[in-house]
């Protein structure tokens, strides 16, 4: 029998981006629905956490869960760049620089993890309805969403809400209607991976192994547990093409990618490859992330090249800030679209740090300093939060500071902290440090003034 159910929030996803900002509505006492169209647990790619999670996954009450459950992850080893050694990142500066009192991240099975963030949303107050498939989004006469229909068990429901998050993923249930995208033609990548459930680890067995391939792409290594080795190759959809004709399979190609690597190859039994997994990983963002009635988050408002395993922190980072920007909304209702537009700038600029990052990255012949110099400049010059560069970039620690500090009704904060980037730079111009970047400043600035929504 159809029903109509009427909440603060709907939450379309009930993935980790999903789980997070209903759990934390729903822990500050808001009524909140979250419909997943799967039954969990499901299989989902993306094992491997960065640092800069820990202190949302505090707030969740999940440390001690996680500590259990997964591997711990305390750096990444890359091989990357002119250096013909493998070199390393540990966390754990990051940490201690930032006067954290964490230690690690973790490497997890996603099916466990996504089930674990999404029972506790359920612990937290918030209401899953799982197998139930959102169809269409309901509006009011001024276009305002308002809701959404679902099918659950053959039937059709509505649920009314205040708002309305998209958190469905690539699927992009709400944004693919409601906004455009646009697409990073330069990170068109498709990943293709396996599982080894014997492998030798590098010399720091927690770590993740990021490595170049000098054909073209990078592999990843991801220690799921003392047996169970998570392995992948990003290449070009382009690449993978042109490799794959004549006969050749996606087997063959990542038997390629294993003969021309220097670490990842000393890891694993070729002979053991067991069945591959292809998924394709084309970097995008929306052009809006709000509008009335509606939020996105995780994939379904932007997703980066997942080379420095941002994806699910950067999904997490949008949830948090949307969380306290619907909770304040609907503590005022006229101040909604201020509350918005500041989770919009704060969300956008934490993606356009990242992939600024990860652009930089993808070219493989520079010198290891060059990388460190080029991340230490980002994190002082957007973050202000760490000095620890390099790591603090990849770890997502860089961005903790802001995110903790977010007031959704202080748009005079956006303005504030750009003057500081501006004073920042020239300062660092003076004594002869990243003069470069002031033009970026500005034209950061400008972008804001212009599209602060964007």
């Amino acid at each position: 029998m159809s029903r109509t159910e009427n909440v603060d929030v709907v939450v379309v996803g009930g993935g980790p981006a999903g789980s997070t900002v209903g759990g934390l509505l729903a822990k500050a006492g808001r009524t909140v629905l979250i419909l997943e169209r799967e039954t969990f647990p499901r299989y989902h790619i993306g094992e491997s956490m960065v640092s800069g999670m820990a202190p949302l996954m505090e707030e969740l009450g999940l440390i001690e869960e996680l500590d259990a459950r997964f591997q711990h992850k305390s750096g990444i080893t890359l091989r990357w760049g002119r250096d013909p050694e493998p070199w390393r990142s540990d966390f754990s500066a990051a940490f201690s620089s930032a006067g954290s009192h964490f230690t690690h991240a973790w490497h997890v099975t996603r099916s466990e993890f996504d089930e674990l963030m999404l029972d506790n949303a359920r612990k937290l107050g918030a209401m899953v309805h799982e197998a139930a498939q959102v169809t269409g989004i309901l509006r009011d006469e001024a276009g305002r969403v308002t809701g959404v229909a679902y099918t659950q068990d053959g039937e059709t429901h509505r649920a009314t809400a205040r708002f309305v998050v998209d958190a469905s993923g690539q699927a992009r249930l709400l944004t693919r209607e409601l906004t455009q995208t646009s697409w990073q033609e330069d990170l068109r990548n498709v990943a293709v991976w396996t599982y080894f459930d014997s492998y030798t680890p590098i010399e720091y067995k927690d770590d993740i192994l990021v490595e170049a391939i000098p054909s073209g792409g990078w592999v990843w290594g991801i220690p799921l547990s003392d047996t169970r080795l998570s392995m992948g190759y990003v290449l070009s959809a382009e690449k993978l093409a042109e490799q794959t004709r004549g006969g050749r399979t996606q087997r063959d190609v990542f038997l390629d990618c294993l003969k021309n690597s220097h670490v990842a190859k000393t890891m694993v039994d070729a002979e053991a490859l067991g069945e591959l997994r292809t998924t394709r990983d084309w970097s995008h963002v929306c052009d809006t992330f709000h509008g009335p009635g509606w939020v996105a988050v995780g994939d379904a408002a932007a997703f980066i090249d997942p080379l420095f395993s941002s994806g699910v922190w950067l999904g997490t980072s949008g949830a948090w800030l949307a969380a306290r920007a619907l909770d304040a909304a609907l503590g005022d209702q006229g101040r909604e679209e201020q509350a918005l537009e500041r989770f919009d700038a704060l969300y956008r600029q934490l993606y356009k740090d990242i992939l600024a990052y990860v652009r930089f990255f993808m070219d493989p012949t520079r010198l290891r300093e060059e990388y460190e110099e080029r991340a230490r400049e980002i994190a002082n010059m957007v973050t202000q939060s760490s000095r620890v560069g390099f790591i603090s970039m990849i770890s997502g620690v860089s961005a903790v500071a802001d995110v903790v500090d977010f007031d959704p009704m202080s748009l005079e904060e956006v303005e504030d902290v750009l003057q500081e980037w501006d004073e920042q730079i020239a300062a660092s111009r003076e004594a002869g440090e990243g003069g470069g970047e002031r033009s970026r400043a500005q034209e950061v600035k400008a972008s804001h003034k212009a599209h602060p929504v964007r």
